[in-house]
């Protein structure tokens, strides 16, 4: 008799588990909470963050053509002007593409390897290969360029383009398939000022280069010269997407 009162009991309390259970989802749903872990959370705010970023780069990217067509549709009478605006897009295009020879303000980097004398006492230093420069520190230093707003960047006279590729091949630094050896000079158009204090900041790259032995010199200077990149970009795959007309 015990037993089945116990049963019983089981029973019941398992039915008024089950209630509760499910008044408290269907609360979650009426409310619309949803309850996150910390990395959950943390997710969905670099998500949010991402999806606002790509928002106002849209939006930039449809003002900018916005004042485009509008340009065109004032000069719609006049060819030639139209003509010079369809060229100076060319041009524009050519330039970030790397085809084209630029100058402009910016600053000059020059990396040596440490030298063989070098006695610092940071842990890194430590290690022979520390005092070496490699496609790691150059990828780095040219994405901390980037950030600090250079517009063109060249290696040792070779152009960096977007599409760009940079490996370690012993003693050289491979880019774009061209092996260049140290000492390596870096040329950069941009603000000069707004980048040389980017990049001479104690939490910059170029501070990490030097407490491993890096010899490292910057400067700035009015007038720089980068040359087209001599490689011409082909694209094997991409296709355009033709719009059909019937619809």
């Amino acid at each position: 008799m015990k037993t089945n009162e116990a049963t019983i009991f089981v029973f019941i309390a398992s039915i008024i588990i089950g209630v509760l259970i499910s008044s408290n989802m269907n609360l979650k749903k009426i409310n619309n909470k949803v309850f996150l872990t910390p990395t959950e959370y943390q997710e969905a705010y670099d998500y949010v963050n991402k999806l606002n970023k790509d928002i106002s780069n849209l939006q930039e990217t449809y003002y900018k053509e916005r004042k485009k067509l509008e340009k065109y549709l004032e000069n719609q009478n006049d060819k030639f002007q139209i003509i010079r605006e369809m060229n100076k897009e060319i041009f524009n295009n050519e330039m970030t593409l790397g085809n084209i020879d630029v100058e402009g303000q910016g600053i000059v980097i020059k990396l040596k390897d440490a030298s063989s004398d070098f006695s610092g006492n940071v842990e890194d230093a430590i290690d022979q290969k520390a005092g070496i420069i490699h496609d790691n520190d150059i990828i780095n230093l040219v994405n901390e360029l980037k950030n600090a707003g250079a517009e063109v960047i060249s290696i040792n006279g070779q152009r960096i383009i977007d599409k760009s590729d940079i490996f370690c091949w012993g003693a050289f630094i491979e880019l774009d398939g061209i092996k260049i050896p140290a000492p390596f000079n870096i040329k950069v158009i941009g603000n000069k000022d707004k980048i040389y204090s980017y990049m001479t900041s104690d939490m910059g790259y170029l501070t990490y280069l030097k407490l491993r032995g890096i010899d490292v010199n910057i400067i700035k200077s009015d007038k720089i010269k980068i040359l087209a990149n001599e490689g011409k970009i082909e694209y094997k795959y991409m296709t355009e997407v033709k719009k059909d007309n019937t619809k």
